[in-house]
């Protein structure tokens, strides 16, 4: 008897008046990580959306504790797999049609890029977000640097991405990177996909934030950052290129902001740092695994 594995992107029709949802659920275990498959379904699914006249908003949910884990760290030790998670981010920000984003458990990197692509965001009070590609040697490079500081400003994203620290979802909503907290996020999603869905939109991008229209605060923030690089994080790749991009997020249209991320994350990708920095991460999650393993025995 043989076995098939489930794909790990299912897509359900709701029906409704005066028109249908898709509801996407993201099933990757342990984490829900942005893998090719994954991000080959999702661009799918935003294609659908927009093509099928009968459906009038979506859903992006996952399953398990975890939202989404953020890329899949095994795909970076080979050639990169389109379609890649800028343009998938990307895809699903252009949609015609509402996407709302129901967030279950922590959204990580590129989970995080994701649910920001996303046009509404309900996240449950538990719910942490985080853009830990520093501790990598890289950067959100799906157009993280360019959404997080026009929705929460450049002071707090610059802080996130310099750190890898994680934000509460109370905190998050506070400072505009989501919209609201439920209990049960996937059936408020629903709710207020269906509405949306009624009403005929609308969409509202994150591009469009206005949280970097007091230009003089976010300059100022960029040269805070500067300075604690220099003072901090001396001899590090990847910070300086987050300053970088999040100063062409204040200073320059979206997508050239967003080729100067392009840019800056694949000469993360190349540097020595990163590649030290992701051997370290799997030797230490190797170290974990068998301290567990000696500790069952």
């Amino acid at each position: 008897m043989t076995h098939t594995t489930p794909p790990p992107v299912a897509c359900e029709v709701v029906h409704g008046a005066p028109r249908d949802l898709l509801v996407v659920t993201i099933d990757n275990p342990p984490v829900n990580a942005l893998g090719h498959a994954v991000r080959e379904a999702l661009l799918q699914a935003a294609e659908r959306l927009d093509a099928d006249p009968t459906l009038g908003a979506m859903v992006l949910r996952s399953t398990g504790p975890v939202f989404v884990g953020g890329a899949d760290i095994r795909e970076f030790s080979g050639p990169r797999r389109d379609p890649l998670l800028n343009v998938v981010c990307d895809r699903v920000n252009a949609c015609a049609k509402p996407v709302v984003a129901a967030m279950q458990g922590a959204a990580l990197g590129g989970g995080f890029e994701i649910a920001l692509a996303a046009h509404y965001r309900v996240a449950a009070p538990a719910v942490e977000v985080a853009f830990p590609e520093v501790l990598l040697g890289l950067l959100p490079g799906a157009g993280g640097t360019q959404r997080a500081p026009r929705l929460c400003g450049a002071a707090l994203a610059l802080d996130l991405m310099l750190t890898g620290r994680r934000l509460s979802a109370a905190d998050a909503v506070a400072a505009g990177l989501l919209d609201v907290l439920a209990n049960d996020p996937i059936a408020h999603a629903v709710l207020w996909a269906q509405q949306l869905a009624s009403a005929g939109g609308p969409v509202r991008r994150a591009r469009d934030g206005q949280a970097l229209r007091d230009t003089a605060a976010a300059h100022a923030a960029i040269e805070m950052a500067r300075e604690r690089v220099q003072r901090d994080l001396a001899g590090r790749f990847a910070p300086a290129r987050i300053v970088e991009c999040v100063a062409a997020a204040v200073d320059l249209p979206y997508e050239d902001g967003a080729a100067v991320e392009a840019r800056a994350f694949l000469e993360c990708l190349a540097s020595p740092e990163r590649e030290e920095l992701v051997q370290r991460f799997f030797a230490e999650r190797a170290a974990r695994k068998a301290a567990r393993s000696t500790a069952s025995e």
